[in-house]
C-alpha cells in the first residue's frame, strides 16, 4: 500500500510567520527604546558642554562652582522627560586634575526611563562626565615686559652660519653673498651647474629640491651635502652675542 503525504507550503509559511513576527516586533521595540535614549543622551551632552563653555568664559569674573551643575541639571530635566533623576557625582571649579590646572569639571549620573510604542519601558543609567579649562590665562612669577621691551624697536638683525663659524655678520657682508640658495632642479640649472661629486646630485631627477651658490658656486647639491655648511640664518644681535658669536672682522657685524 502506497501512502502519499501532502505538505502544505502555505501552512509552513504561516507557522514560520507566527514564530518570527513576535521576535521581530520585540526587536523593533528594543531598538526604538535604545534610539530614543541615545538621542536623549547626545542632547544632554551638548547641553552640559555648552554650559561648561559659558562657565569657562565667566570664570575670570565670577565663581560659578555652585551654579554650573545646577544649571546643567535644570536644563536637561526640563527638556527631557526621559530623565527621571540627575545626581551630581563630582564637580570642580578652577581645580587641578591630571596635571592640568584651571579645570572646570562636572560628572552627573543620569537615570533614564523611555516609553516605547507598545508600552514596554526601557531603563538605563548613564554617567555624563565633561571637563574643560577656564578662560583665565596663567599667572606667572616673572616680571611683565614693558611696552618698550615688547616692541623691541632697538633690536638689530645679524646673520650667523650655524654649521660653522663663530662670527656674526651684517646684511651687506660679502660672506653672505657666498651663501647658498634653494631651487627645483631643472634643465637650465643642469646646463649652468655641474653635479656635486660629494652628494652625487647628478642622480637626482628633475623637480628635486637642490641647493647651489649663485655667487661663486659651480655645482648643485642635495640636502645634507657637506658643502652646504655655508648656509646662514638671521637672528637678533643680542641673541648672537649671548650664544658666543663675535663681530665679523670684515663687516664689523
Amino acid at each position: 500500500m502506497n501512502l502519499k503525504m501532502r505538505i502544505s507550503k502555505k501552512g509552513s509559511y504561516l507557522t514560520e510567520a507566527a514564530i518570527s513576527l513576535p521576535v521581530f516586533l520585540i526587536a523593533v521595540i528594543v531598538m526604538s527604546s535604545v534610539i530614543l535614549m541615545y538621542a536623549c543622551i547626545e542632547d544632554c551632552s551638548f547641553i552640559a558642554a555648552n554650559e561648561l563653555r559659558r562657565c569657562a568664559a565667566e570664570a575670570v569674573i565670577a565663581d560659578t562652582s555652585i551654579a554650573m551643575p545646577y544649571r546643567i541639571k535644570k536644563e536637561i530635566t526640563a527638556k527631557h522627560s526621559q530623565i527621571e533623576s540627575a545626581r551630581l557625582v563630582d564637580s570642580g571649579f578652577r581645580t587641578e586634575r591630571w596635571g592640568i590646572d584651571e579645570l572646570l569639571i562636572v560628572d552627573l549620573r543620569l537615570h533614564l526611563r523611555t516609553a516605547n510604542p507598545l508600552g514596554i519601558r526601557a531603563v538605563a543609567d548613564y554617567d555624563l562626565a565633561l571637563a574643560t579649562r577656564a578662560y583665565v590665562g596663567r599667572e606667572r612669577d616673572e616680571t611683565s615686559m614693558s611696552a618698550e621691551e615688547f616692541a623691541d624697536e632697538d633690536a638689530i638683525a645679524v646673520y650667523i652660519f650655524p654649521s660653522r663659524g663663530e662670527r656674526y655678520h651684517s646684511g651687506g657682508c660679502t660672506f653672505l653673498r657666498a651663501a647658498c640658495t634653494s631651487a627645483v632642479l631643472s634643465d637650465s640649472i643642469k646646463r649652468k651647474y655641474r653635479s656635486c661629486p660629494l652628494c652625487h646630485s647628478g642622480r637626482a631627477g628633475s623637480g628635486t629640491l637642490i641647493y647651489y651658490f649663485p655667487a661663486d658656486g659651480e655645482s648643485y647639491h642635495l640636502p645634507g651635502c657637506s658643502s652646504l655648511q655655508r648656509n646662514y640664518i638671521e637672528l637678533e644681535k643680542s641673541t648672537a652675542i649671548e650664544r658666543g658669536y663675535t663681530p665679523c672682522s670684515k663687516c664689523g657685524g
